[in-house]
């Protein structure tokens, strides 16, 4: 049987996006073949074979905190070098179906000459860009901004033949906006088993001495929203009570330099330590060695939306979490799940904090009653979803399926 042939497009580096690496060797592991098109970090080769996942990285890299124009210069040339790079490789040998990642929702139109001779588009809302764009836009230009994003996404979902949303709040809204629900996925971004391999789940243990850390974790984006400032603050009304506190953040992003500041400015930046990013395989081990997960989000239009792939890994390999109470982790996890705060109050940060600090037991039952959360939700699950859903737009039964490998 003639395999389904998949092209995937991201305006990231691959395989540093778990996101896109999780959905791309499930469809390897569905018997698929996967091209992915994206950015090139200055080390890595401009083709590579990864775990069967061809990738194809074009002349181009991403930064951080760059302005809204520089921004959309970079996506628009990136759309138009992909365009090329898929619109080449499907002369070659055609694609049954091309799945772009947004951000942003545009890059869907890199896919139009592979459209145009046949194959079906897929465009993945990661994170919905007119909530995204009105967030960090300026108050003054925040009105034009939000309609352009809206026109875009109006524009980009319309040409898709499906969209894949990462949970039912984007998915929510997208529907009010009128997309087809008949049109929509949801496909959660849970944690890759590949990637957190159940036997190295680690349940809280009791600490060995009082000198050992206990150490808060945070990887991920580190940017204004994700409301690392709101952490570091909990940490330094905190450690008077817990004398070995520690907070661990690994990451990348434009709000870096401010909290290196404000970590020496409340004189806790010995309690802070920044790391950067680690590759996919290596973030395992960062999840497990601490005691907390934290996820200090901040409420706004976007933030109140996305579910957190981090709630998803801590939860997956038993770490205890503290989480802004948003509507959307509210929406996956209850209150008995995980220790809810309200969004930039540190001094609730840092009363639970103190308080798992103090019952070990507390954090034990909360790690069992988020894995209960998750189940409906695991990765072999969405698997098979995003594969089935493969084999419909390409009108080709799925050929004999590869079992889930836990690790390569």
């Amino acid at each position: 049987m003639t395999p389904i042939r998949v092209a995937t497009i991201t305006f990231d580096w691959y395989p540093f996006d778990v996101l896109v690496r999780r959905v791309a060797e499930a469809a390897i592991d569905g018997g698929a073949e996967v091209d992915v098109i994206c950015l090139r970090q200055p080390h890595e080769q401009s083709f590579e074979i990864i775990n069967g996942v061809r990738a194809f990285r074009l002349p181009m890299d991403r930064g951080f905190g760059r302005s809204l124009p520089r921004t959309l210069l970079d996506w628009s040339v990136f759309l138009l070098q992909a365009g090329v790079k898929v619109a080449q490789l499907h002369r070659q040998c055609p694609y049954d179906i091309v799945h772009v990642h947004n951000m942003p929702d545009y890059l869907v139109f890199a896919a139009l000459l592979p459209k145009l001779a046949g194959a079906k588009v897929i465009l993945e809302v990661q994170d919905t860009c007119p909530e995204l764009m009105a967030a960090k836009a300026k108050s003054n230009v925040k009105p034009v901004v939000t309609w352009l994003a809206r026109l875009q996404e109006r524009l980009s979902t319309a040409f898709a033949d499906h969209v894949i949303t990462v949970g039912p709040p984007f998915e929510r809204l997208l529907l009010q906006r009128g997309v087809p629900p008949e049109k929509m996925t949801i496909i959660l971004n849970s944690a890759d088993p590949k990637i957190f391999p159940e036997a190295l789940q680690q349940h809280p243990r009791p600490r060995a001495s009082d000198d050992e850390p206990f150490i808060l974790m945070y990887h991920g984006t580190i940017s204004e929203r994700n409301g690392l400032d709101i952490a570091i603050r909990a940490v330094a009304i905190a450690r008077h009570a817990v004398p070995t506190l520690r907070l661990d953040i690994q990451g990348r992003g434009e709000h870096l330099p401010y909290l290196q500041e404000l970590a020496r400015k409340l004189d806790v930046a010995d309690r802070v330590v920044f790391t950067d990013s680690s590759p996919s395989e290596e973030l395992v081990h960062f999840v497990v060695h601490g005691d907390i997960g934290i996820i200090p989000y901040r409420s706004d239009g976007f933030m109140d939306l996305v579910l957190p792939t981090k709630a998803y890994e801590f939860a997956w390999m038993r770490r205890p979490i503290i989480a802004s109470d948003t509507p959307a982790i509210r929406s996956m996890f209850r209150p008995e799940s995980i220790k809810f705060c309200r969004p930039e109050h540190p001094q609730e940060f840092a009363d639970a904090i103190i308080s798992l600090y103090e019952h070990p037991e507390e954090r034990a039952r909360m790690v069992a009653n988020a894995a209960e959360d998750y189940l409906p939700y695991q990765w072999e699950k969405m698997a098979q979803r995003y594969q089935h859903l493969l084999s419909a737009l390409a009108e080709n039964p799925l050929p004999e399926k590869r079992p889930l490998s836990i690790a390569r």
